[in-house]
């Protein structure tokens, strides 16, 4: 039977191979950041450990005793005292679902930044500049999630500073800047990043002319 080998050749060719260091370069950036997010993620993971051995494990009690002796006056401030500290651990036992659920977030930010880095080193163009663009769309998301699970147990331990002090007028101030500032840094980072991902995709796409 007889066989004819054909040479396919495509209709466009290479003018000039784009530097190289265009993706080694955010290769090297994603490893920074994977090296970042990976402390992030570690640091946040043995937070709740530490709180539970330092916060969490002393009663009211033990760091106020109980005035028996003392006059009224005595033992209502050391009651509101002890609300006082009932709330702080409960503002911080909420504080601490966030924190893990930070280390998860940037424990994935990691991973997604050094499958990155290797895809982009190797030269694996479009799949390292698509990882790049998933880890933006991870950080941004998770970013804006963090902020607005942060306002709705407030940026504060204390909702009321008292008729004397404001009441809640300070904390709210507190939490709508926090929040609004918070938003504004996610976003202006992540559109830096967004321009970075557009320029090193125009810089390290391969020229090419249409063959007549």
């Amino acid at each position: 039977m007889f066989r004819e080998d054909v040479r396919l050749e495509s209709a466009y060719t290479p003018v000039e191979e784009p530097s190289e260091w265009w993706l080694k370069g955010l290769a090297v950036f994603m490893a920074l950041l994977g090296v970042l997010y990976a402390f992030s993620a570690f640091a946040s993971g043995i937070t709740p450990a530490i709180m539970e051995e330092t916060v969490f494990s002393f009663e009211w009690e033990q760091i106020e005793p109980y005035p028996e002796n003392g006059t009224q006056e005595e033992k209502d401030e050391w009651e509101e005292g002890r609300m006082a500290w009932q709330d702080m651990l409960e503002y911080n036992e909420e504080m601490v679902e966030v924190i893990q659920i930070s280390a998860l977030h940037s424990g994935l930010l990691a991973i997604i930044a050094f499958l990155s880095t290797i895809l982009l080193w190797t030269g694996n163009r479009d799949i390292g500049i698509k990882s790049f663009g998933a880890w933006i769309g991870v950080n941004t998301l998770g970013g804006f999630w963090m902020m607005w699970k942060w306002s709705a147990i407030g940026f504060t331990p204390l909702d009321d500073y008292g008729p004397e002090a404001g009441g809640t007028f300070i904390p709210d101030i507190i939490n709508t800047l926090s929040f609004t500032l918070g938003v504004v840094q996610i976003a202006c980072c992540n559109i830096v990043l967004l321009s970075i991902l557009a320029l090193i995709s125009v810089k390290s796409r391969p020229e090419v002319v249409l063959k007549e």
